[in-house]
């Protein structure tokens, strides 16, 4: 009896632990190192910004040279301990420093010539604009650019980060064009979840041993001639 109620126990804490990871559900940002236009070289996971804005982008495409007036308000709004922006192309670095001495981009663009980070980060369509914390998790992933709503998410988005309230959600998490809400807690949600199916389970083995669901036939008969 002892034995089973051990292997029982181990079981319920077994799927508390399962519930809660599959419910979680935070997604690390890829690291990654890359050398910019001015050959430097960096990775993600040594930058000291609060909020990382990694955009992936082409100098070809016209919705990403709509956002760029966009990063470059948010890059002069903030500090470099606050957010960072890393626009990443997949094209030569020459064209990349044309273009980005045309747009006036101060913050840091690279060239991922083989794809390897796009891929890493599931890029298909241009502009991808994503937003990490400083524990490196992807809190906002948005697909393509749609002028001054676009605009005005991102930079709330920004906003409740750095302020300590936009700890949960990623945005488009499928990556595809759309509004870009942010998701709910997930970390809450797995802490409230995973407790109320622990007391559910909890009471059910209560509810057995009250009910002498556990007990061997010979037990329960001699139980029920007291």
């Amino acid at each position: 009896m002892r034995v089973k109620g051990s292997f029982f126990l181990f079981l319920l804490v077994m799927m508390f632990f399962l519930v809660t990871v599959q419910v979680v559900g935070e997604e690390k940002a890829s690291d990654f190192t890359l050398v910019d236009i001015s050959g430097n070289s960096f990775t993600l996971s040594t930058c000291p910004a609060e909020v990382i804005l990694i955009d992936f982008f082409g100098t070809y495409c016209g919705p990403c040279k709509d956002e760029n007036p966009t990063l470059r308000s948010l890059y002069n709004e903030h500090s470099r301990d606050e957010l960072e922006i890393i626009s990443i192309s997949p094209e030569d670095e020459g064209t990349l420093q044309t273009f980005a001495h045309e747009y006036n981009m101060e913050w840091i663009v690279a060239s991922d010539p083989t794809g390897e980070v796009s891929n890493a980060y599931g890029v298909a369509y241009i502009p991808r604009t994503f937003l990490v914390d400083a524990k490196g998790y992807i809190r906002y992933d948005h697909t393509g650019w749609g002028g001054d709503a676009d605009a005005l998410e991102l930079r709330s988005k920004i906003d409740s980060l750095l302020s300590g309230t936009g700890n949960g959600g990623n945005g488009d998490s499928d990556g595809d064009s759309g509004t870009g809400q942010s998701g709910p807690p997930y970390t809450l949600i797995a802490i409230i979840g995973g407790v109320v199916i622990l007391l559910v389970i909890v009471g059910i083995v209560v509810a057995g041993q009250l009910l002498g669901w556990s007990e061997s036939p010979k037990k329960r008969r001699a139980r029920k001639r007291r």
